[in-house]
């Protein structure tokens, strides 16, 4: 299972406590707003991966909200149209950080919800958990275990086609997409 952990990374000459993603092999330098998880101190390093766990533990927690309270939920957000992929996979996105603390509780909840109530669909050979409501589905990227989800994301299902079993990414033919 993958996870974040503390490690020892070259900093600036120093050495230094680093958080580092075993999804990949070598294991990388976390990142968080694209600035990476870089620590002088063990403790400061312990503090930030605890307060990471602990979200993840609140996340856990959540009670899912029904199918119907979840779609009021996404409708009641501004996403974020993801434009530096607006020709080859158009989306939107919402993010955790962008909300007050009293609605990322609602927000855990609406990943508890993706978590119980999705089925399996593919972005191409890659496998996503997509939770599909009305006209949109959503879905998130993989995490370290032991983190909380930070971003949402979501299509209409103009971009969704059943085969084979599955849910399937379908680009939309005739729009410029994929050189079309």
């Amino acid at each position: 299972m993958p996870k974040l952990y503390i490690g020892m990374c070259e900093d600036e000459g120093e050495q230094r406590h680093c958080l580092y993603d075993d999804r990949k092999n070598p294991p990388e330098i976390y990142c968080e707003d694209w600035k990476p998880l870089i620590y002088k101190s063990e403790e400061e390093a312990k503090a930030k991966l605890q307060m990471l766990e602990d979200e993840r533990e609140r996340e856990n927690a959540a009670v899912p909200f029904s199918l119907e309270g979840a779609k009021l939920y996404a409708e009641s957000h501004f996403w974020k149209f993801a434009s530096t992929y607006a020709k080859t996979a158009p989306h939107e996105y919402l993010m955790k950080k962008w909300l007050v603390d009293e609605d990322k509780l609602l927000y855990e909840r609406f990943v508890a919800t993706i978590r119980k109530e999705s089925v399996v669909g593919y972005f191409y050979e890659h496998e996503n958990n997509y939770l599909i409501l009305g006209d949109h589905y959503y879905w998130y990227m993989p995490l370290p275990d032991n983190l909380a989800v930070d971003l949402i994301n979501r299509t209409t299902t103009d971009y969704l086609e059943y085969r084979d079993g599955a849910y399937h990414y379908k680009p939309r033919q005739g729009l410029g997409y994929f050189g079309d």
